[in-house]
């Protein structure tokens, strides 16, 4: 046999295969290692062989992708999840750092609504929201929690001397009140069907009514002036008064000096006046 007698001459350890000729005759090829064989065999294969890269989508293929996104849509909530099925780690309480929280927005409290005084000296009483403090938290309700600030800048016949500002509350100091019942109640949100967000109460279960614009108060105006005025006066002309009366003691010795005198010339004319008067009687 010719394959047996190519095998016995090129030795056993030497690899054989067949291979088709141009002819179309089959014949075996040897190869002197295993390496030369794999080269040979696979060096067509090699040369025509393209490299994909991991995750690359051709452009043609995106085109497809999204034109059968557009034909057939999918609602998100059917869309399947890329994330991993693994549990997230437990987070470390270490790495935790503080939220600042709106409570204005937690509360659904707004601009022009009417709320009642929890806790304090005027526990009980309501007043309408006129500002929200939100960094603070806070809010501040008209003619509630008075307290004398400043002079009035332009003082007056029939006009106070000193003029009282609205202090802040805590948010969690007041809540709202049921347009119904008048009680205090907590507040909800819901969608209607024409997809309007309006605020629900959870004792009466109606909608809160629109919250009542708010204009500029008189306070603020006069705090206004008040700041306009304080910057535009010197500094020097503020405050206790520039000469120090009671640390200079000559001076202040000649202050009460004069002040005596002067009282002394007053007792003294009237007392003569009185004489004069008792003379003319008698």
């Amino acid at each position: 046999d010719e394959s047996t007698a190519f095998a016995a001459l090129v030795g056993p350890r030497s690899p054989a295969v067949w291979s088709e000729r141009e002819g179309g005759k089959a014949a075996l090829v040897a190869f002197n290692s295993f390496a030369d064989m794999a080269l040979r065999l696979l060096a067509p294969r090699l040369a025509t062989k393209t490299v994909r890269i991991e995750g690359f989508v051709p452009f043609f293929r995106r085109i497809q992708q999204d034109a059968k996104k557009k034909l057939y849509p999918r609602p998100p909530f059917l869309e399947l999840s890329k994330d991993p099925s693994t549990r997230p780690p437990i987070p470390d309480p270490r790495d935790m750092r503080l939220v600042k929280v709106d409570l204005a927005k937690e509360m659904n409290l707004m601009v022009g609504d009417k709320v009642r005084v929890l806790f304090g000296s005027e526990k009980g009483k309501s007043g309408i929201v006129s500002r929200i403090i939100r960094d603070k938290n806070q809010v501040i309700v008209s003619g509630l929690n008075l307290k004398r600030s400043f002079w009035h800048p332009e003082p007056g016949p029939g006009k106070p001397s000193i003029v009282s500002v609205e202090c802040p509350y805590h948010i969690t100091n007041v809540i709202l009140l049921d347009p119904v019942t008048k009680q205090p109640t907590r507040v909800k949100r819901r969608y209607m069907m024409n997809g309007e967000c309006v605020r629900i109460s959870k004792v009466s279960g109606c909608a809160m009514p629109a919250p009542v614009p708010i204009g500029v108060s008189e306070r603020e105006e006069l705090w206004a002036k008040h700041e306009a005025q304080a910057l535009v006066q010197e500094k020097s002309r503020r405050g206790p008064p520039k000469d120090d009366v009671f640390g200079n003691r000559e001076r202040f010795k000649t202050l009460v000096r004069i002040v005596r005198d002067s009282r002394a010339k007053q007792r003294a004319s009237i007392a003569s006046e009185a004489q004069q008067e008792a003379q003319d009687l008698f």
